[in-house]
Protein backbone atom coordinates (compact mmCIF):
# COMPACT_ATOMS: atom_id res chain seq x y z
CA UNK A 1 0.00 0.00 0.00
CA UNK A 2 2.68 2.37 0.67
CA UNK A 3 4.44 1.68 -2.55
CA UNK A 4 0.65 2.65 -3.95
CA UNK A 5 0.57 5.50 -2.49
CA UNK A 6 4.23 6.76 -3.28
CA UNK A 7 3.52 5.90 -6.82
CA UNK A 8 0.35 8.10 -6.62
CA UNK A 9 2.37 10.71 -4.98
CA UNK A 10 5.04 10.28 -7.96
CA UNK A 11 2.58 10.49 -10.38
CA UNK A 12 0.81 13.19 -9.09
CA UNK A 13 3.85 15.59 -8.55
CA UNK A 14 4.89 14.45 -12.43
CA UNK A 15 1.19 15.50 -13.25
CA UNK A 16 1.64 18.93 -11.51
CA UNK A 17 5.25 19.13 -13.10
CA UNK A 18 4.01 18.98 -16.53
CA UNK A 19 1.02 21.16 -15.55
CA UNK A 20 3.29 23.66 -14.72
CA UNK A 21 5.21 23.14 -17.57
CA UNK A 22 2.58 23.82 -19.91
CA UNK A 23 1.28 27.12 -17.75
CA UNK A 24 4.78 28.39 -18.58
CA UNK A 25 4.73 27.60 -22.04
CA UNK A 26 1.57 29.05 -22.09
CA UNK A 27 2.41 32.29 -20.22
CA UNK A 28 5.25 32.67 -22.57
CA UNK A 29 3.34 32.38 -25.46
CA UNK A 30 0.65 34.88 -24.21
CA UNK A 31 3.51 37.41 -23.50
CA UNK A 32 4.59 37.03 -27.11
CA UNK A 33 1.04 37.61 -27.61
CA UNK A 34 0.72 40.98 -25.91
CA UNK A 35 3.98 41.88 -27.40
CA UNK A 36 2.39 41.67 -30.81
CA UNK A 37 -0.56 43.48 -29.73
CA UNK A 38 1.32 45.98 -28.00
CA UNK A 39 3.08 46.53 -30.83
CA UNK A 40 0.01 46.88 -33.14
CA UNK A 41 -1.16 48.92 -30.59
CA UNK A 42 1.29 51.35 -31.15
CA UNK A 43 1.23 51.05 -34.87
CA UNK A 44 -2.01 52.05 -35.12
CA UNK A 45 -1.64 55.04 -32.81
CA UNK A 46 1.38 56.25 -35.18
CA UNK A 47 -0.85 56.09 -37.86
CA UNK A 48 -3.86 57.45 -36.18
CA UNK A 49 -2.44 60.96 -34.58
CA UNK A 50 -1.92 62.45 -38.05
CA UNK A 51 -5.40 61.19 -39.48
CA UNK A 52 -6.88 62.57 -36.00
CA UNK A 53 -4.73 65.88 -36.78
CA UNK A 54 -5.99 66.16 -40.01
CA UNK A 55 -9.70 65.65 -38.83
CA UNK A 56 -9.82 68.21 -36.54
CA UNK A 57 -8.03 70.51 -39.57
CA UNK A 58 -10.52 69.81 -41.47
CA UNK A 59 -13.40 70.02 -38.94
CA UNK A 60 -12.17 73.19 -38.17
CA UNK A 61 -12.29 74.30 -42.15
CA UNK A 62 -15.88 72.94 -42.04
CA UNK A 63 -17.19 74.49 -39.54
CA UNK A 64 -15.65 78.19 -40.62
CA UNK A 65 -17.21 77.30 -43.94
CA UNK A 66 -20.68 76.80 -42.59
CA UNK A 67 -20.21 79.63 -40.48
CA UNK A 68 -19.26 81.51 -43.58
CA UNK A 69 -22.40 79.83 -45.52
CA UNK A 70 -24.58 80.63 -42.62
CA UNK A 71 -23.92 84.38 -42.81
CA UNK A 72 -23.97 84.28 -46.51
CA UNK A 73 -27.37 82.93 -46.15
CA UNK A 74 -28.56 85.85 -43.82
CA UNK A 75 -26.94 88.33 -46.36
CA UNK A 76 -28.95 86.87 -48.85
CA UNK A 77 -32.06 86.99 -46.80
CA UNK A 78 -31.35 90.06 -45.54
CA UNK A 79 -31.47 91.05 -49.39
CA UNK A 80 -34.86 89.59 -50.45
CA UNK A 81 -36.17 91.41 -47.38
CA UNK A 82 -35.49 94.43 -48.81
CA UNK A 83 -36.51 93.85 -52.23
CA UNK A 84 -39.56 93.10 -51.06
CA UNK A 85 -40.06 96.28 -48.81
CA UNK A 86 -38.95 97.87 -52.01
CA UNK A 87 -41.62 95.76 -54.21
CA UNK A 88 -44.53 96.85 -51.31
CA UNK A 89 -43.49 100.39 -50.89
CA UNK A 90 -43.64 100.12 -54.94
CA UNK A 91 -47.01 98.68 -55.17
CA UNK A 92 -48.30 101.14 -52.19
CA UNK A 93 -47.46 103.99 -54.01
CA UNK A 94 -48.86 102.42 -57.57
CA UNK A 95 -51.82 102.22 -55.04
CA UNK A 96 -52.05 105.94 -54.09
CA UNK A 97 -51.23 106.72 -57.27
CA UNK A 98 -54.11 105.43 -58.72
CA UNK A 99 -56.64 106.67 -56.04
CA UNK A 100 -55.40 110.12 -56.66
CA UNK A 101 -55.51 110.33 -60.66
CA UNK A 102 -58.24 107.81 -61.64
CA UNK A 103 -60.81 109.75 -60.07
CA UNK A 104 -60.18 112.90 -62.12
CA UNK A 105 -59.02 111.38 -65.09
CA UNK A 106 -62.17 109.27 -65.56
CA UNK A 107 -63.86 112.54 -64.80
CA UNK A 108 -61.78 114.23 -67.61
CA UNK A 109 -62.26 111.32 -69.97
CA UNK A 110 -66.00 111.88 -69.25
CA UNK A 111 -66.00 115.35 -70.55
CA UNK A 112 -64.12 114.87 -73.41
CA UNK A 113 -66.57 112.06 -74.47
CA UNK A 114 -69.09 114.90 -73.45
CA UNK A 115 -67.75 117.66 -75.47
CA UNK A 116 -67.11 114.88 -78.65
CA UNK A 117 -70.35 113.83 -78.47
CA UNK A 118 -71.85 117.11 -78.11
CA UNK A 119 -69.38 118.38 -81.40
CA UNK A 120 -70.29 115.14 -83.45
CA UNK A 121 -74.42 115.80 -82.83
CA UNK A 122 -74.16 119.54 -83.43
CA UNK A 123 -72.10 118.42 -86.62
CA UNK A 124 -74.69 116.16 -87.26
CA UNK A 125 -77.60 118.59 -86.90
CA UNK A 126 -76.21 121.63 -88.77
CA UNK A 127 -75.54 118.61 -91.67
CA UNK A 128 -79.34 117.59 -91.42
Amino acid sequence: MDTLLLTVQILALLSLSALCIALIVLVIRLKDFVAVVERDVREISARAIPVLDNMEAITTRVKGMTEHVEDQVQAISDSFASVKAIADNIVDMERRVQARVEGPLLESLGTVAAVIKGARTFVQRLRA
